[in-house]
């Protein structure tokens, strides 16, 4: 299995097994073997957890992982491969980034391949780069041209159901309207080297160093993961068994087990969360002054 750590250039390593991995903050199921994974992350406060459990779920699955924290690298990085996930992790912005474009053609080429953003919120709250922090998070999903939004962590004002879920055709980039965030909150302090080195800070490699206790959370972590992905490849499969012949029925079929899959991802988040809490060696963000988050 390989990974790609991708910065001014593409670069190659191999990454042995005991780089085991984890859930998300957010996360994403590991792929199949040797499926190829574009995995880009801003690094920033509330992307860090997410996107390295992430990476190592991946590289633990057997996919084959190119990781970039290079947002201008994107889209060359996009266009450039057959990938079969492509997995983002950032700040929300009400602007989309420039490679959101490269997305949407490249969803458009692949119907069938996925692409997962987790976006989170900041509420406008300024935000110590000493710190880790759990926020509301807008899942995005593309896949067989629709776009599915879970909004998590945050309180829908919205008409109907108030449910937090969207639900569009084609690719869309999503807004936080009657979606309104909460104060994030910070969970993990940072060491030195995340603020000097961020662009290639390693937060799951920092904190399994740390204790074995994280060393388990991110195991059983990465199985709960696999275990998402699994079942949707099965769900998905029986969906297209059921109604070959019928496309409403199917894009229905479809988007039903594409709900239930990031509803069973959100839950090895909150596992995986509770879980790394739970460590007693892990450094608390109630160090720094209003834990990190302030106006």
């Amino acid at each position: 299995m390989s990974s790609r750590f991708v910065m001014g250039m593409v670069t190659m390593c191999r990454v042995g097994t005991l780089l085991a991995a984890a859930a998300l903050l957010g996360g994403c199921a590991a792929a199949s073997a040797q499926t190829k994974v574009l995995i880009y992350s801003d690094q920033s406060a509330g992307s860090l957890m997410m996107s390295s459990a992430n990476r190592h779920s991946e590289i633990m699955s057997g996919s084959d992982v190119t990781f970039t924290t290079d947002a201008e690298q994107m889209p060359a990085l996009i266009d450039g491969d057959n990938w079969g996930q492509i997995l983002i992790f950032a700040r929300w912005t009400a602007e989309e980034p420039a490679y959101v474009q490269n997305l949407r053609q490249f969803a458009c080429r692949k119907p069938r391949a996925m692409v997962l953003m987790q976006l989170w919120h900041d509420d406008g709250r300024t935000i110590s780069p000493r710190v880790c922090v759990s926020a509301s998070v807008a899942w995005v999903m593309w896949t067989n041209n629709f776009t599915l939004v879970t909004y998590s962590d945050a309180t829908d004002k919205g008409p109907g159901e108030r449910d937090g879920k969207r639900s569009f055709e084609d690719q869309v980039w999503p807004t936080w309207e009657y979606i309104i965030p909460r104060r994030p909150v910070g969970i993990i302090l940072l060491p030195p080297e995340a603020v000097e080195q961020r662009e290639t800070f390693d937060l799951h490699d920092w904190m399994v160093s740390l204790t074995e206790c994280k060393s388990g959370c991110v195991r059983t972590s990465s199985k709960d993961e696999q275990g998402c992905a699994e079942y949707r490849s099965q769900d998905l499969a029986n969906c297209a068994a059921l109604h070959a012949g019928d496309p409403e029925k199917l894009a229905a079929c479809t988007a039903k087990y594409e709900e239930h899959y990031q509803n069973c991802l959100r839950l090895a988040i909150d596992r995986y969360r509770d879980c790394i809490a739970l460590c007693s060696s892990t450094p608390q963000a109630e160090q720094t002054v209003g834990g990190g988050v302030t106006k």
